[in-house]
């Protein structure tokens, strides 16, 4: 599910992504981030059985210059796994039941482009590699996938908008390698306070099945110059989406 790597991006502040919540640049001091927290979501994926998953992420990123390097390690407990947390099919093995266990570690590497210094534009590229590391195939795709987007940020006094196009080489050649977006804002309620509401969508991955349609809302709160805390919910509206599900998470930086 697409919205918990753009909430996990937004909580990881920093980045062109993450500017509604924190503004900065790609000329920072080196800084180090950790993110951890509890992730829900359950639907029937089109299937006449309902999936329920929980996903409890442990998600590092390190800052240096222009480059921004993330690692997002997630546990998981999945019954009746149909799809991966990324929304992707899980085919050919039973997965009625319930699993736990690790599931695909996901790294980046992103380069910024514009800073904000001139016209409080910020842009990202990212490349990201999703590594086959699932304890079971029920709690991952068993694939490589590799991907590749830019991220983008503005502010508008106290609204900042953010968005992120890509593409993604599923690594199957069952599957199509699809194009995805997201489209989102953050409203600064207080200095320490941000609301905001993002939009995340993904092309259909075989001719017959749904693309990825899912919305959230947040609300992120700065509990100290090093701690900040989100809280989320999201309704998905395809089946390839969960009918539900919500989180929080909670980040320290170094």
């Amino acid at each position: 599910m697409k919205h918990k790597r753009i909430l996990l991006a937004l909580l990881l502040s920093g980045s062109a992504v993450a500017a509604g919540t924190d503004a900065g640049t790609g000329t920072e001091a080196s800084k180090l981030s950790v993110t951890t927290g509890l992730d829900y979501s359950t639907g029937d994926y089109g299937t006449d059985t309902t999936s329920e998953m929980w996903y409890v992420p442990i998600a590092a990123k390190y800052e240096t210059g222009r480059m921004t390097y993330k690692m997002t390690i997630p546990y998981l407990r999945v019954t009746n796994a149909v799809v991966s947390p990324d929304g992707d099919p899980i085919r050919g093995t039973d997965c009625s039941g319930t699993e736990t266990g690790l599931g695909d570690i996901t790294a980046s590497a992103g380069y910024n482009l514009l800073d904000g210094s001139a016209n409080g534009l910020l842009v990202d590229a990212v490349a990201k590699v999703k590594m086959p590391t699932a304890e079971s195939k029920c709690l991952g795709n068993n694939k490589t996938d590799y991907a590749l987007q830019f991220d983008a940020a503005k502010s508008f006094g106290a609204v900042t908008a953010f968005g992120t196009a890509g593409w993604k080489d599923m690594g199957d050649s069952d599957l199509r390698n699809p194009f995805y977006a997201s489209l989102g804002f953050g409203y600064k309620l207080a200095p320490a306070t941000t609301v905001g509401a993002a939009y995340d969508w993904r092309a259909r991955l075989r001719s017959g099945s749904d693309p990825i349609r899912e919305a959230s809302l947040f609300l992120s709160q700065k509990l100290s110059p090093a701690w900040k805390l989100q809280v989320y919910g999201v309704k998905g509206f395809s089946d390839n989406s969960p009918d539900w599900g919500g989180g929080m998470m909670v980040g320290y930086t170094y």
